[in-house]
């Protein structure tokens, strides 16, 4: 079964909507460097860690220095913390062996650039990119679209065909993202076959304001696929 993960929860409201939507994991995106609608302060990112209940999973969103998304890490305890930015090799590395021992697992976005799909890392073919990050000591990979005008939560899929096989040949959990809605989320699933899928955009009515129908639709199609 594919797990979903609704991201972009800025209230109570949101992880209520989540919740009783059918949601594995919930996301909050926090104190993210670059302006994104639903950034929240660590403050608040840890009242609604602490809301979620249990056996529903939480990941902070963060991007910057190493010290900065480790100190969020800390301040909010969620179950997974996703460097989503530009981070290096060395500093995903530095960011897991930081939080070695608190609980707090690492996923790292591997941001995709929906015009030219290549991978925003030092290696640009995503295959490649995907391999060489196995080696950072992640718990996970997210698989998320780029484009010039919004580094996440851009609205826009990527070309999910030119990713065929990848689920296949690497060892991590495949986290997929990016314009992911209920019309279209099973037919990447069959494409890509991830781990999970991961939402943001697709189940708002308007950007920031997350709408409970969207949320259900959305895990209904993931969920009854198959059936």
């Amino acid at each position: 079964m594919t797990r979903v993960k609704v991201c972009g929860l800025m209230s109570e409201a949101d992880v209520e909507m989540a919740v009783s939507a059918g949601a594995d994991s919930l996301g909050f995106v926090t104190e993210y460097p670059v302006p994104v609608p639903w950034n929240i302060p660590r403050k608040r990112s840890a009242e609604l860690v602490a809301a979620a209940p249990p056996f529903v999973t939480t990941t902070a969103v963060v991007g910057g220095r190493v010290e900065d998304m480790v100190a969020i890490a800390r301040a909010v305890r969620p179950h997974f913390l996703q460097l989503h930015g530009d981070e290096t090799l060395e500093e995903i590395r530095n960011v897991c062996q930081a939080l070695e021992g608190t609980g707090v697992k690492v996923l790292k976005a591997l941001r995709i650039n929906v015009e030219t799909g290549e991978a925003l890392f030092a290696v640009k073919d995503p295959f490649e990119a995907c391999a060489f990050l196995e080696r950072s000591g992640i718990a996970g990979l997210v698989l998320d679209s780029k484009t010039s005008s919004r580094p996440a939560g851009t609205g826009k899929p990527l070309d999910w065909s030119a990713l065929r096989g990848l689920s296949e040949k690497i060892r991590l959990p495949l986290i997929l993202a990016g314009g992911l809605t209920s019309t279209n989320v099973r037919q990447a699933i069959d494409i890509v076959r991830p781990y999970a899928v991961d939402v943001i955009s697709g189940v708002e009515r308007e950007t920031g304001v997350k709408d409970f129908q969207l949320i259900r639709d959305f895990v209904k199609a993931v969920k009854d696929r198959g059936r």
